[in-house]
């Protein structure tokens, strides 16, 4: 058996400590290097639901219970105009709360401590200097041991899941974020003997009001230690002055539903202080690497994607790249839907951040101000909140609501998964709906006329047929492959008898008419019953970035 390194994989975090495991447990040689020795803190400490499961997948659950970490049982918002105090539940699963609050000195050990048993060989206090290329392939990194030893290790994939952009970023380069989240972030920690007063010990509390948001996470049961923190956006940052420990003490002072959760809690350590502005690289993999979390983006502190992103990403670099190591020729597909994966994740939550503060009444330059009305009811506070972030009033977005869950039921009574609402389901919503609106502004902008008899249809530009990957609903190690239609913009579509014979015919550049005679003598459809069903294709099709038409038909043939 080789011994030869397959994936090195640079950072202990979340990310890279899911994706080594999970890659060791397919049977690869995975070494990971970790340039500080754990337990080491970090900021990001809310779990969301998601992320949860994914951890949980570790096989560390007891572990994690053990560290008596605080059970996150809902979020408790005070935002924009209205200042009472409205609270979204996460249900518990039986006796499981639906995440956690976590330390994350001891959260990102025992993940660390997860991959080494996994079958990861695992360095802690070695620093990866820089990533090695030939050409335009990563093939190794330059790293340096604890006792100042210089190293060269190889391996045909790297993964670099080192936290933000550093000396390690030569390429691909990195875009900024919106002006909406160029934000900075000051921090500290609060300890305190006995239970936070009126309020729920587990939830989270965010407080919103103009051009400076707070948020208050409980993170341990035992000592009652909660990290507090506020994010000032980019109008009042000249506040921040040279000195933020002060501003910090103050602004925390000045606002009520804050410091009457504090009261009788003590500041522990200092006060900390970061540029929090989003980015995204401008590539998220490539010929021998990945990046994963903080590496691929980041986005916000305020809704704590951080650990969602890093072990999502972590867990789909890891079926990708075990994807691509048992088949090869599967690698260029599998790289494309990695970036497709991952930045759609970014582009929802940098929307759902952009709509948390127009609500918030700091408002962005033409953006639509959201609704942070108080909800009537406890169970209206899922509503609520899906408002808040959706940018939607209440009334617009239980329409698009219904419209989503009606197709999910169309598509579990196919075989697919039964729609749960909740946490997961509802940023599925989200995605759904950010992206429904950049395809029908797309259609918008490619059809300007009414579908008639003599109008040219035509696949839109690069509207295909090939080969592609998907994530499996199974939750397997390796990606599917299956024969699908895509837009061009990241949509794949499961190539049915049907899809093919449209895009045949379509691509032949028929008027309308002819193209609906093939189709239909291809099908063996009887024209009278093909009518109405061609042309319902033709408007699905549309709607989905796949086809456009122009009226201009008049004399036009068909390709042979």
């Amino acid at each position: 058996m080789s011994t030869e390194l397959e994936v090195i994989v640079i950072g202990g975090g979340p990310g890279g400590s899911v994706c080594a495991a999970a890659l060791a447990r397919c049977g690869h040689r995975v070494l990971l290097l970790e340039k500080a020795s754990f337990p080491r803190e970090h900021v990001g400490e809310s779990l969301s639901p998601s992320a949860w499961d994914t951890v949980q997948a570790l096989g560390v659950s007891d572990e994690l219970r053990s560290a008596r970490f605080a059970a996150k049982s809902g979020a408790t918002f005070a935002w924009g105009d209205d200042p009472s105090p409205w609270t979204v539940a996460y249900p518990a699963r039986g006796d499981e709360p639906a995440a956690y609050q976590v330390r994350r000195g001891v959260f990102d050990e025992v993940l660390l401590r997860a991959a080494a048993a996994a079958g990861a060989e695992v360095r802690q206090g070695w620093r990866a200097d820089e990533i090695i290329y030939q050409g335009e392939r990563a093939t190794g990194v330059l790293c340096t041991s604890p006792g100042g030893h210089a190293e060269q290790l190889t391996a045909p994939w790297i993964v670099r899941a080192s936290g933000a952009p550093g000396r390690l970023d030569g390429r691909p380069g990195y875009l900024p974020g919106p002006p909406e989240l160029e934000n900075m972030a000051v921090w500290g920690y609060w300890a305190r003997d006995g239970e936070s007063p009126g309020s729920d010990s587990g939830s989270s509390l965010l407080v919103g009001h103009g051009d400076t948001c707070f948020w208050y996470f409980p993170l341990d049961d035992r000592t009652r230690l909660a990290s507090v923190g506020i994010v000032v956006r980019p109008g009042g940052q000249r506040r921040l002055g040279d000195d933020p420990a002060a501003f910090y003490r103050g602004t925390i002072a000045s606002c009520d539903v804050l410091a009457s959760r504090l009261s009788g809690a003590q500041l522990t350590g200092p006060v900390k202080a970061a540029d929090t502005r989003a980015y995204a690289s401008k590539q998220m993999a490539g010929p021998g690497w990945f990046l994963v979390g903080d590496a691929a983006c980041f986005v916000d502190p305020l809704l704590t994607p951080g650990i969602q992103l890093a072990v999502e990403d972590g867990t789909l670099a890891a079926q990708t790249l075990h994807t691509i190591l048992v088949q090869p020729d599967a690698q260029a597909q599998a790289l494309e839907f990695y970036d497709q994966i991952c930045r759609r994740n970014y582009e929802t939550f940098v929307r759902l951040s952009c709509n948390l503060y127009e609500a918030a009444g700091a408002a962005g330059q033409g953006l639509r101000r959201p609704e942070a009305r108080r909800p009537a009811s406890a169970a209206d506070g899922q509503l609520a909140f899906l408002s808040l972030i959706a940018g939607l009033p209440r009334a617009e977005l239980a329409i698009r609501l219904g419209k989503y869950i009606a197709l999910r039921n169309r598509a579990a009574a196919l075989g697919g998964a039964a729609v749960a609402l909740g946490e997961k389901e509802g940023f599925a919503f989200l995605g759904w709906q950010f992206h429904q609106s950049a395809l029908t502004l797309a259609r918008a902008e490619r059809i300007k006329s009414e579908l008639d008899e003599m109008s040219v249809v035509r696949l839109t530009e690069g509207a295909t047929i090939r080969d592609e990957v998907f994530v499996p609903p199974d939750g397997a190690a390796t990606l599917r492959r299956r024969m699908a239609a895509t837009n061009g913009l990241g949509d794949r579509f499961e190539a049915t008898p049907e899809l093919v014979t449209l895009f045949a015919v379509i691509g032949a550049g028929c008027p309308y008419a002819e193209a609906r005679r093939r189709f239909c003598e291809t099908m063996a459809i009887p024209a009278g019953h093909g009518r109405t069903q061609f042309r319902d294709w033709l408007e699905m099709l549309a709607d989905h970035g796949l086809i456009e038409w122009q009226p201009e038909g008049r004399g036009a043939s068909c390709a042979v």
